[in-house]
C-alpha cells in the first residue's frame, strides 16, 4: 500500500468514523476494526494502545455501553477485546 498522506488520511478517517451497524455480529465488527488497524500499521501510522481501546469502545453499538463500567486500571486493546 502506498504510504501517501492521502492514504493515511483515508485510513484514519475510516477508523475514527467506524460504527457498528445494528445486527452486525461482534466478530465481524472486530475483524473490520483489526483490518483498519493493520492497514494503518502498514502505512507506519502509530496509535497508542489506549487510543485504540477508546476507538474500539466508541465504535461499538450502545448495547455494549455496560463494558465501560467494568474498566479497571490500564485500558489495553487486548483487554477490551477479551471483555467483548
Amino acid at each position: 500500500m502506498m504510504k501517501s498522506l492521502l492514504n493515511k488520511f483515508f485510513m484514519k478517517k475510516q477508523l475514527y468514523n467506524l460504527r457498528m451497524k445494528k445486527g452486525t455480529p461482534i466478530l465481524q465488527h472486530l475483524n473490520i476494526f483489526n483490518r483498519i488497524l493493520s492497514d494503518l500499521l502498514d502505512l507506519e501510522v502509530k496509535l497508542e494502545e489506549q487510543d485504540k481501546s477508546l476507538l474500539l469502545f466508541s465504535s461499538l453499538s450502545s448495547s455494549y455501553d455496560h463494558l465501560a463500567t467494568t474498566i479497571k486500571g490500564t485500558l489495553e486493546l487486548e483487554d477490551v477485546r477479551q471483555m467483548i
